[in-house]
């Protein structure tokens, strides 16, 4: 009865081809087939997309797609959704053929974002060709990893993360209180991050955060080869994209990565060779550092 991976993101864009030079030239994602002139559909994978860009009035995050790899599983989510008296919409079959799925349902968290549930491994068949020669993305053999993670902002920090525990079936990866300001008097920010029912360290990481313009934190995208990284890492460069944080190493999930802000303002962790664990086995570490190296944040945008 538990989520199997993040299926796919949701993103809002007030300029469609900025994104599309951005997701193809950079990040190395494949343009795939749209079932709307306002709406771009990218793939790094086997499956028809992983993200869903739509033309409107913001830029920002929208929602994840949360996958479960059978029905009963997600019927049973819902109905604990309902129990613990959160609304839940089932989606129209229309909507459910456009995100390429058997069945949706659409609810929210106590943190006040909005989610998407699924099942239904719906597949194309075309091959992954990546524009910019990413060699591969990592999602699994059969894509049960997922599109990578997202980290939200939840001032109602336990509220949230016992939502997700109890009611969806996240379980703890690591937990840990960072103290990113420095000095004796810094509070420290809570974060936890969650695994879904597959090996990828985490899929959701929640952080002691007021919520951004953005929605997002970040998202996480893998590749294969540190080769692959550091030709984004000089990609991003030459094109004058941001660069959130410099070329690093986390301690928890030991990925290699760095960070670019992306057209819709919130980052897209860019990374390699991420920690993979049995979630049936695996203990809850709590990390006081975040990055072994690297990771040098940029300062605030004025």
């Amino acid at each position: 009865m538990k989520v199997k991976s993040l299926g796919y993101v949701v993103i809002e864009t007030r300029d469609l081809d900025n994104w599309s030079a951005f997701a193809t030239d950079i990040v190395g994602l494949m343009p795939a087939p749209s079932p709307r002139e306002d709406v771009l559909l990218f793939r790094l994978d086997d499956r028809p997309f992983r993200l869903w860009v739509q033309r409107g009035e913001r830029d920002a995050f929208v929602k994840p797609g949360w996958e479960f790899a059978s029905e009963a599983d997600f019927r049973a989510a819902i109905a604990r959704l309902r129990a613990a008296g959160r609304t839940v919409t089932e989606g129209a079959p229309a909507e459910a053929r456009a995100r390429h799925v058997t069945a949706l349902a659409h609810s929210s968290d106590p943190a006040g974002y909005d989610f998407e549930l699924y099942y239904g491994r719906v597949l194309d068949y075309l091959p992954f060709n990546s524009p910019a020669g990413v060699s591969r993305f990592i999602t699994g053999q059969s894509g049960e990893m997922g599109l990578g993670h997202v980290v939200l902002a939840a001032p109602n920090f336990a509220e949230t993360h016992a939502f997700y525990k109890d009611v969806l079936g996240f379980g703890d990866t690591d937990l840990g209180r960072f103290y990113l300001a420095g000095g004796d008097d810094d509070p420290g920010v809570g974060f936890a991050f969650l695994h879904t029912d597959n090996a990828r360290h985490h899929s959701l990481a929640l952080g002691e955060l007021p919520p951004s313009e953005s929605r997002l934190v970040h998202m996480m995208v893998e590749v294969a080869t540190v080769d692959d990284v550091g030709r984004a890492y000089e990609r991003a460069q030459k094109a004058g994209v941001r660069i959130s944080a410099t070329l690093g190493r986390h301690v928890n999930d030991k990925m290699l990565s760095f960070y670019i802000r992306s057209p819709s303002g919130f980052d897209i962790e860019y990374g390699c060779h991420g920690l993979l664990i049995d979630p049936a086995t695996w203990v809850p570490t709590t990390s006081l550092p975040v990055s072994d190296w690297g990771h040098l944040w940029a300062p605030p945008e004025a």
